[in-house]
């Protein structure tokens, strides 16, 4: 299968994998709030978020393993792929001895930090005590889907990814009907995840038969990859901190039913925001070789076609979501989470912001990016610092917030000035042809239909009514503005799904 095929193929199986992903988090959210208590189901929130903060050990190593190893697969350099890989899984091992450290210690002090009764502070040291043992494992196989990333093999990953899923979507209903308890659910959910660890193995002996899972550190391979992971190390901190330290914030600020509003609104948010990272996840390798062989052609293609194919999915998912906000909030928690709704909203146009994750394929295949990390860091910071001290009056609407402040920062920055002086991209062109048509066709017809649909109608129907309405409405713009290449290249990955 060639490249383009395979970014084709890459991009249906991740948006199939959100699917699933979709309604598993639809189904999940309601079943643990009503089973476990809304209370203690943000204590499952928590404690995903503190260890989430934990992948900031990988020290960029993530991006910039699928970018070596894209471009040395491409020269055919396979001594460099093997040792990197080697020295790859001795670094991660260690970072999985020193993740379960740091749980420890905070577990040690969790009744400090955190504003829990003692029954809730007991749960979540059980919770960190689990997520300690499955540290290392997950740590170590991290590798492995970086190495068959770089080979283009991104809808094999989504299909072998679907397999933990469906574990956790079986675990789910045997917590209910076999009324386990909150701590032998979360063991099960965490260690379904390492189910595939044989498949991907078996797929890495299948297409890269040279290669060795004996851990082992080179220093002369590890020595030429390091600035660029530095590089990218800084750049993902200041992000990366920004975006997994609100439900933190919320738990040391607020209260522990404000993370479970967290953890609801991001169930829903999710659905919308994986479907640009489908794209990201599948751009990425190509990129990676258009920019090691300077092949200009494919470069403005995926900044202006690529940002456009995003801006088409994610409008449709961003407006359709906001369209039938109410009716799925309803059906989601019910009708005493309509307080959520204004948030939501606001949540949903803040995503807009990943219409951006096509030039941001180009922009980490290159080298520097000091620009974006000192951008990062302002944003990050100033969203961080908002969040902390609108938290204690508004519980998660100071998180949204925050969060609008963080976007504006970075749009402006990208638009006025990385794009056009740094990347040699037109961003008019970017905002007015590939972004803002599609932004203005979602908020028109959102619009139209919020005033011709009545409130009175049955909750079901009015979802199906008003999805159905603007899928269609959608569906026409798009059609009508797409160019005879597009509609080739949309034909393509159909052909190739």
């Amino acid at each position: 299968m060639g490249s383009s095929s395979k970014v084709a193929s890459g991009v249906i199986w991740s948006t199939v994998m959100n699917v699933i992903n979709a309604v598993y988090g639809f189904i999940s959210v309601p079943i643990l709030i009503n089973y476990f208590g809304k209370a203690e189901y943000g204590l499952i929130g928590l404690a995903m978020s503190v260890n989430v903060y934990m992948q900031l050990m990988d020290l960029g190593f993530n991006s910039t393993n699928v970018r070596f190893f894209s471009a040395w697969l491409a020269k055919k350099d396979y001594e460099n792929v093997k040792k990197l890989f080697q020295s790859s899984l001795a670094f991660y091992g260690c970072i999985g001895i020193v993740n379960s450290l740091v749980l420890l210690i905070i577990t040690l002090f969790s009744k400090q930090l955190f504003h829990l009764t003692p029954e809730q502070d007991t749960i979540l040291r059980d919770f960190f005590i689990i997520l300690m043992l499955s540290a290392i494992i997950s740590w170590y196989s991290s590798c492995f889907d970086q190495l068959i990333r770089a080979t283009e093999n991104v809808a094999w990953i989504q299909r072998r990814t679907i397999i933990p899923k469906l574990v956790m979507i079986a675990i789910l209903f045997i917590t209910v009907y076999a009324h386990l308890n909150i701590v032998l659910y979360f063991f099960l959910t965490t260690f379904a995840l390492f189910v595939i660890i044989p498949l991907s193995v078996k797929k890495i002996r299948k297409e890269l038969p040279f290669i060795s899972f004996m851990p082992k550190f080179d220093w002369v391979t590890l020595k030429g990859i390091i600035p660029y992971c530095l590089n990218i190390f800084s750049f993902s901190l200041f992000q990366f901190s920004f975006y997994n330290l609100r439900p933190v914030f919320l738990g040391i600020r607020g209260n522990i039913e404000s993370v479970a509003d967290y953890r609801v609104l991001n169930g829903i948010i999710s659905i919308v925001s994986l479907f640009g990272s489908s794209f990201m996840g599948a751009l990425l390798p190509s990129a990676a070789k258009a920019v090691a062989q300077h092949n200009k052609v494919a470069y403005y293609k995926v900044a202006y076609d690529g940002t456009k194919y995003i801006s088409i999915v994610l409008c449709f998912c961003v407006f359709g979501m906001m369209t039938v906000g109410k009716e799925v909030l309803t059906m989601y928690v019910g009708e005493s989470y309509y307080y959520l709704i204004p948030y939501l909203n606001l949540w949903l146009l803040c995503t807009l912001v990943v219409h951006n994750n096509a030039i941001s394929s180009l922009i980490l295949s290159g080298t520097d990016i000091r620009a974006i990390t000192y951008n990062s860091a302002i944003a990050s910071v100033a969203g961080l610092v908002i969040a902390w001290f609108t938290i204690p009056h508004y519980q998660i609407g100071g998180v949204v917030i925050a969060f609008v402040i963080y976007i504006l920062i970075q749009l402006l920055f990208y638009y006025f000035y990385y794009w056009p002086r740094k990347m040699r991209i037109n961003s008019w062109r970017v905002f007015s042809r590939s972004f803002f048509p599609y932004v203005a066709s979602g908020l028109i017809i959102n619009f139209l239909i919020d005033k011709t649909i009545s409130v009175s109608i049955s909750t079901f129907f009015a979802f199906i009514m008003k999805g159905f309405l603007f899928a269609i409405l959608y569906s026409i713009f798009v059609l009508i503005t797409l160019t005879s290449e597009d509609k080739k290249y949309f034909l393509s990955i159909i052909k190739h799904k």
